[in-house]
């Protein structure tokens, strides 16, 4: 199995309409920290493996499951402020 979560944050930052850049800004600014672009695109790429402390800040910047990004879940419920949205 490879890198589930990198395959998963694209799927929903593009799902999200969200650029790289966007997501970065949106991780520093609900987690505290920075996850640069070349990082990101490295998860994304499988790449770069993901700490569980990165697992939880995207998830909390994507507004999603951190089971759903790890795998654990096949069905990702929207949150209603993105249910509403699309």
């Amino acid at each position: 199995m490879g890198n589930v979560v990198g395959k998963r944050v694209r799927e929903l930052r593009l799902r999200r309409a969200l650029t790289l850049q966007e997501l970065h800004e949106r991780i520093r600014h609900e987690s505290g920290f920075v996850i640069s672009q070349p990082t990101l695109t490295r998860i994304e790429k499988q790449e770069r493996s993901v700490y569980d402390f990165e697992v939880v800040a995207l998830a909390r910047a994507l507004r999603a499951d951190a089971r759903w990004l790890l795998g654990m879940i096949d069905e990702l419920a929207e949150p209603p402020e993105v249910a509403s949205e699309q």
